[in-house]
């Protein structure tokens, strides 16, 4: 009897003190797991400056060429004709952007030096050789920009005004006689541009786009200077004349992103 009275007395003991063991070591404390901060979201708000250099076709002809003024002798001076050429571009461009979710709105200035001429050469009735040329020297355009970005690509379209410097000339050489005429233009054009693009950032501050750009620049009159190399050289007004333009364009460029989002704090534990 004593001894099962030990025996249940043991047990107890044990039980209760591995009870105690067990809430002991429940009441310590666990190590926390790291923290992880989630990825920082890249944002296109901020302004923005940058470079950019392309090519593309230019096309002058119809009511916007040199066609065909009568001078006062009654001899057709300029050939009428269209005019298709192409070239190169580079210049820079400065905007800013504004994020709001997933959709972007900005607005975008430009400037470049062109190199795009359009040309022509033709025969006249009286056998005259023609050539006619339209040389866009320089662009300056303002447009709104909106797209959609997707983290760090943003897909968009632009519309604005563009103002572009032409030079226009046709040159005359009688095959016969060796007589040199020309008659030259030249003044400021503005139109319509019209364009969508891609860009894409690098980093948070380094983004490079590629971008397609339709331009169509309205007519207008321009007076018309004619100069001759006969027996008796001179330069006169010659009337006036009407001109247009439009040209494609491809561009590649790259822009610094002043990032005006703060990046988020993380805690530290």
């Amino acid at each position: 009897m004593k001894n099962s009275k030990l025996m249940l007395s043991t047990a107890v003991a044990i039980s209760t003190i591995l009870g105690i063991g067990a809430a002991s070591a429940a009441d310590l404390a666990v190590k926390a797991m790291p923290y992880a901060a989630p990825k920082p979201v890249f944002s296109w708000t901020g302004c923005y400056v940058g470079v950019h250099a392309g090519a593309g076709a230019i096309h002058n002809g119809g009511t916007g060429g040199i066609s065909e003024v009568v001078q006062a002798d009654g001899a057709s001076a300029l050939a009428s004709g269209e005019r298709s050429g192409n070239g190169g571009l580079a210049g820079g461009q400065l905007g800013c952007n504004y994020q709001d979710g997933n959709w972007v709105f900005g607005a975008e200035g430009e400037g470049y030096w062109s190199g795009m001429k359009a040309t022509n050469t033709s025969l006249d009735s009286a056998g005259f050789g023609d050539t006619n040329t339209a040389k866009n020297k320089y662009d300056f355009s303002i447009a709104a920009r909106a797209g959609i970005a997707f983290d760090r690509t943003f897909v968009y379209g632009k519309a604005g005004w563009v103002w572009g410097q032409f030079d226009f000339l046709s040159t005359n050489n009688c095959c016969s006689l060796g007589d040199l005429t020309t008659h030259a233009a030249s003044d400021t054009l503005n139109g319509l541009l019209l364009g969508v693009g891609i860009e894409h950032a690098l980093t948070n501050n380094w983004t490079v786009k590629l971008e397609y750009n339709y331009l169509k620049y309205g007519s207008k009159e321009l007076s018309v200077t004619e100069c001759n190399s006969n027996s008796n050289p001179r330069c006169f007004a010659d009337g006036t004349q009407s001109f247009n333009a439009d040209k494609q364009i491809f561009k590649i460029g790259a822009n610094y992103l002043f990032n005006m989002t703060a990046p988020p704090l993380v805690a530290k534990y």
